[in-house]
């Protein structure tokens, strides 16, 4: 055993060795947990350096780029040995929970040591309800079946001439599907109190005994249902994670500008003891971004005009005395000109606009909406009240809810989205866009302001906390990324491991002198040349390839030349679909294919299949990279790249801006094919400028294990080295089985 006085020296020694601790008599007791010991003694630098971090506090922040198969996930154990309070793991998708459940039951499994954990997931996961709600949003839904359970309780509890009113020990009304006005698993969640004749609820013993129940056993996300035994899953989760170790949320919970604080506040956490992980950090200021989006469409400005005509119809039925209907009347006189007049801006540009984004005209939006006032501010700030109103008044309606359950207003969201528009006229970090969009014959519109910086909002988070831990197998160039989410050189303690699986089982192919840069683009030597690296892919590559395009445009205008050369390996083509509805079969039958003759799957970088998919074993032999994945170089991104540029210079924020997320989204796809120590793989990055060191080239910003073993090669060339690689590995090429 070793107490706290140790010195940090000893400290780190002894988690070199051992790497999860729980407090017992103010004692810190270190256990012999190696989760992967193949991959010492990196490891060991990763998970020293993440006790260091925690341990210290002062609002450390750890940066870990650290390739596939790295142990990354076990930094939660040398987290738990040196945090002082909670540790908040932060995800994009619920998939990723279950990488973080494993890990615990490894603790479990292999220490004495039980730290709980929980998470929380969106209601359109957890609601028992969710396949019987059509025509309001799930959030609605839930919002009126708590109100009318509550008054159900409430009216109980009055009859019965009891201090409490637990429904679970009584008769749950038996409602049939469409017109529920109660909740049964949330009657079953709560109880009900009075004291001094005012009605209070709290969680039920059902609901209790429910979250004591996940505290003794890992559950995965799809065994909760059960093992909630029919009180509501939300409230059992919400309960559990009040008082457990570890709680895994998703981005939004923490890093949303409207969930920040109270997600705090609401699980009792203090700041300053609680230790975050960010696991996938490479898409945090991605998301944040996207957080700190607001939109208008037409079905909000739907919902706020309902709100206002009930908001009018409860304002006649209150018969309030005149004098206190000045900034009421005032606020409905501004919504009913103002909603009309968006409606009709958004359809004329609906009318005009090709499917895409453009940037909207500020003033010219300023013009019309707002024809007549002479005051915005205070016209907004009317508006404002009523939507304050109509909260207090429970009469909202939208497809958001609060942290607390509450149902935010359609015209509180309309009004954030002016003030925003508003302010971007003096805020360059505001941008402003109309995106349009279609499928089939049906085509919609909407009005975008987005907060570009995602920074300042990640450090109102790392900046309070004991110490963040951001994770990820694709944050290069790791100083661009410390940039973009933090805003400040040397903000983190930066570490970049190798990758660690042999470099023997794979082999790293980039073109020569193929491009998809647009003066190349459909140049038939080019076209030849990109066609020809495919095809020494798909016909040598045995079993199942994937060839991912920087976009869908392109996937398709290659296609028939993919089919001719899957033809010829005698493999079958599949291509990724629009709808990610559609994805599971698709996945499905693709790798039932790879247990045969193999199949080719075409897709997009930074597409559906190409990041978050899990290709072990043999499901994927071989991807290509087709294209660097930049974006498109139109008005919204030269916005972005300047302010960017502004900010840090032309070189790092054309960077930050354009070129980090093209590397991502390359990185991402090509990590596809290699997913385990034992796995092998071919990685051909099809486009000279992963290559190049010179203009517009980014080999010095791959990590450095994949700029010292790529191999630059012609078409030919690579599909010599394919075939030395798998005569090295003992296996035959496709066309040579099908020869």
């Amino acid at each position: 055993m070793c107490g706290h006085s140790r010195s940090r020296a000893c400290a780190a020694e002894s988690c070199s060795q051992a790497f999860i601790s729980k407090k017992i008599h103010s004692e810190a007791v270190y256990l012999d947990y190696i989760p992967y010991p193949s991959l010492r003694p990196h490891q060991d630098e990763m998970l020293d350096a993440v006790y260091d971090v925690v341990s210290t506090g002062g609002h450390g922040v750890l940066m870990i780029d650290a390739p596939t198969g790295s142990g990354k996930t076990s930094c939660i154990s040398a987290a738990l040995a040196a945090a002082p309070g909670k540790i908040v793991v932060a995800v994009r998708t619920v998939s990723q929970i279950g990488v973080y459940l494993d890990e615990i039951n490894r603790i479990w499994s292999n220490t004495r040591h039980r730290p709980t954990v929980s998470y929380l997931i969106g209601k359109q996961k957890a609601c028992l309800l969710a396949s019987e709600i059509w025509g309001e949003s799930i959030y609605y839904a839930c919002m009126r079946l708590r109100e009318g359970s509550k008054n159900y309780m409430a009216s109980r509890l009055e009859r019965g001439h009891n201090d409490i009113y637990d429904p679970s020990r009584d008769e749950i009304p038996d409602e049939p599907p469409g017109e529920r006005t109660v909740c049964p698993h949330y009657l079953r969640s709560k109880e009900a109190f009075e004291i001094n004749g005012k009605v209070y609820f709290r969680s039920s013993s059902a609901a209790v005994d429910a979250a004591e129940r996940m505290s003794r056993r890992i559950v995965p996300v799809d065994a909760l249902e059960k093992i909630c035994g029919g009180v509501c899953p939300y409230e059992v989760m919400s309960l559990h994670a009040k008082s457990s170790d570890v709680i895994i949320l998703n981005y939004h919970h923490l890093f949303s500008p409207d969930f920040q604080d109270a997600i705090i506040q609401w699980l009792g956490l203090e700041a300053d003891r609680m230790t975050v992980i960010v696991d996938e950090a490479h898409n945090l200021g991605d998301s944040v971004r996207e957080m700190n989006t607001r939109v208008l469409t037409p079905r909000i400005l739907e919902l706020a005009e309902r709100e206002i005509n009930r908001f009018e119809k409860a304002l006649g039925q209150a018969k309030l005395g005149e004098e206190h209907h000045d900034w009421r009347r005032e606020g409905l006189s501004t919504a009913r000109l103002l909603i009309p007049r968006i409606r009709r801006f958004i359809a004329a540009k609906e009318a005009r606009s090709k499917d895409g984004e453009m940037l909207l005209d500020g003033e010219l939006f300023r013009q019309y909406v707002y024809d007549g006032i002479d005051d915005i501010d205070l016209a907004l700030s009317y508006l404002s009240d009523v939507a304050v109103a109509i909260a207090e008044m429970k009469l909202a309606e939208s497809d958001h809810e609060t942290l607390y359950g509450d149902i935010q207003p359609s015209l509180a969201t309309m009004v954030m989205f002016l003030r925003e528009v508003e302010e971007a006229e003096h805020d360059s970090s505001y941008q402003r866009k109309i995106v349009t969009a279609s499928s089939g014959e049906r085509r919609w519109t909407r009005l975008e302001v987005t907060k570009i910086d995602p920074a300042p909002v990640i450090r109102r988070v790392v900046d309070n906390v004991n110490a963040t831990l951001m994770l990820s197998g694709t944050l290069s160039p790791i100083d661009a990324y410390e940039l973009y989410c933090l805003g400040e050189q040397g903000r983190a303690r930066k570490i970049s491991l190798p990758n660690p699986f042999p470099q023997s089982n794979r082999l790293i192919i980039a073109a020569e002198r193929a491009t998809t840069q647009l003066s190349a683009r459909e140049n038939p030597d080019n076209r030849n040349l990109i066609s020809g690296y495919i095809s020494a892919l798909i016909e040598e590559v045995p079993g199942n390839v994937a060839v991912f395009f920087t976009s869908y445009p392109m996937m398709a205008s290659y296609r028939d030349a993919c089919a001719r050369f899957a033809r010829g390996a005698g493999k079958k083509v599949f291509t990724e679909p629009r709808s990610a509805e559609d994805v599971p079969q698709i996945l499905e039958e693709f790798f039932r294919a790879g247990r045969s003759a193999g199949a080719v799957l075409l897709g997009v970088s930074g597409g559906k299949l190409a990041e978050g998919i899990d290709y072990k074993g043999e499901a994927l032999n071989g991807v290509a990279v087709v294209g660097l994945p930049l974006s498109v170089f139109d008005e919204i991104q030269k916005e972005v790249i300047s302010y960017y540029t502004h900010k840090y210079g032309k070189k790092r924020g054309t960077l930050i801006a354009y070129t980090l997320p093209a590397i991502n989204r390359g990185l991402q796809a090509a990590g596809r094919v290699i997913r385990a120590e034992s796995e092998r793989g071919v990685i051909l990055l099809c486009d000279s400028r992963f290559a190049s060191m010179g203009l517009g080239g980014v080999r010095m910003y791959l990590p450095e294990w994949v700029q010292r073993e790529m191999v630059l090669a012609d078409p030919e060339r690579c599909r010599l080295l394919i075939r030395d690689k798998l005569r090295e590995w003992g296996e035959f090429s496709a066309r040579s089985e099908n020869i």
